[in-house]
């Protein structure tokens, strides 16, 4: 029986963590975004996140977040949320659920402790910003 369950592998879509400027705040930024980098769009897009890890010996967890966007374009961008520089020295995973073609697919995007920082930006291959792409 689990032969027969077909599992898709998830292509042209990554979730990167982007440095740009914030007009509310007037300062840069960090924000979560998804690139749907396929030729077809993507629906019903459900994406978890959260920070979790040990700092001074103590277990950190951070709120669940949960997004949902209805359709992300082929060839296209959707910011998913603001970070706070304080969780980056956690764990940070974004679990992606989302349909294409009428098959679901899924993945978890982790971005391990300590990897979002300055030092770290590249600009990214499918986009003019700099960013850090999740492993």
């Amino acid at each position: 029986m689990r032969k027969d369950i077909e599992i898709p592998e998830v292509k042209d879509v990554v979730i990167a963590v982007v440095k740009e400027y914030n007009e509310d705040f007037l300062q840069d930024t960090w924000y979560a975004y998804l690139f749907n980098n396929s030729n077809e769009a993507i629906e019903a897009v459900m994406i978890v996140s959260q920070a979790e890890g040990e700092i001074e010996g103590e277990q950190r967890q951070s709120s669940l977040f949960r997004h949902a966007f209805k359709t992300v374009e082929a060839k296209s961008a959707q910011k998913i949320e603001l970070l706070d520089e304080a969780i980056f020295q956690l764990k940070n995973n974004f679990m992606l659920t989302y349909f294409q073609g009428g098959k679901l697919f899924d993945k978890t995007y982790t971005f391990k402790a300590n990897s979002i920082t300055d030092n770290s930006l590249t600009t990214l291959p499918f986009s003019d910003k700099k960013g850090i792409l999740s492993k």
